[in-house]
């Protein structure tokens, strides 16, 4: 299934954004609040048959960068304990 061309262009847009964290971000702690933020607001836009494909496509650009979603990350989850929203 492939997602709405303005689904996919912000998709776009965050994978070459995330070039520029990886080589600035010092801690974990400050590129994944705004990683969450900015993915959650993608997948707000999608329609539910596009929501595999635009989550497919973030975990790639992570691989690419060879980063791993914290295992809180899936939006349904609950964060865990201490976490800044939880």
């Amino acid at each position: 299934m492939n997602v709405r061309t303005e689904i996919q262009v912000q998709l776009d847009a965050l994978a070459d954004q995330l070039d520029h964290w990886v080589a600035r971000v010092r801690h974990p702690a400050q590129f994944w609040p705004q990683f969450e933020q900015l993915t959650g607001e993608i997948l707000d836009q999608c329609a539910n048959t596009e929501k595999g494909h635009a989550r497919a496509c973030i975990q790639a650009m992570l691989e690419r960068h060879a980063l791993d979603l914290p295992s809180w990350h899936q939006r349904d989850d609950t964060l865990p304990p201490g976490t800044p929203g939880a």
